[in-house]
């Protein structure tokens, strides 16, 4: 391609002209390509509609409240050393203060994992789930298999502008639930348009 300031010669790829600095248009549909008998054929075009995980918030809470718990042990190991509590000294207290935070740290670094290995993306052919950070698991349901979106939301997910997404899939798998989604209402109407432009 060729950059549409200065004409620079540039790979596809390029966001950027090496040449003038100036920003590429954002990439259009991407050609899926298949080889069919040995010759390479045009399945269809194919462009994303959107990317999402579950939300951080939870993550950030559980972070919090294993932060607290770390101070709350340091202050008490704190209190128990100016006590000259016989049995107390630097080396026991800095040790159940890491242990503290080990086990206080542990539940927030699992959710956090768990969200980092969860990424659902939507195109215009299908939705893709993948799971997993080192192995990874990719699940594709074509829009075609989709039947009906639904949200759901408690009172907490409410206020926090969150929701579950459930959609009703005429594959094997049946029903996939996309948990705690930002704007939840607005990914499930993106998700309803496309299932409209398809039919």
């Amino acid at each position: 391609m060729r950059c549409t300031q200065c004409g620079q010669l540039l790979p596809d790829s390029s966001r950027f002209c090496n040449a003038c600095g100036a920003q590429m248009a954002a990439e259009g549909p991407v050609e899926q390509r298949v080889m069919v008998g040995g010759n390479q054929a045009v399945v269809a075009d194919e462009h994303e509609v959107f990317t999402i995980r579950p939300t951080m918030i939870f993550v950030v809470v559980r972070y919090v409240i294993a932060a607290l718990i770390v101070m709350a042990v340091a202050a008490l190991m704190g209190i128990l050393s100016n006590k000259d509590v016989s049995w107390m000294n630097g080396t026991l207290a800095f040790v159940v203060i890491l242990v503290a935070a080990l086990i206080a740290f542990a539940n927030p670094l699992y959710h956090h994992v768990q969200r980092r290995r969860e990424v659902y993306t939507l195109t215009n052919h299908k939705l893709e789930m993948r799971y997993g950070i080192i192995a990874k698991t990719v699940r594709n349901i074509p829009l075609t298999k989709i039947q009906d979106v639904t949200v759901k939301s408690s009172v907490l997910q409410r206020l926090m502008n969150l929701g579950d997404l459930e959609i009703d899939s005429a594959s094997e798998t049946g029903k996939i639930i996309l948990d705690d989604i930002h704007n939840s209402e607005r990914y499930a109407d993106m998700i309803l348009a496309e299932l409209r432009r398809r039919n």
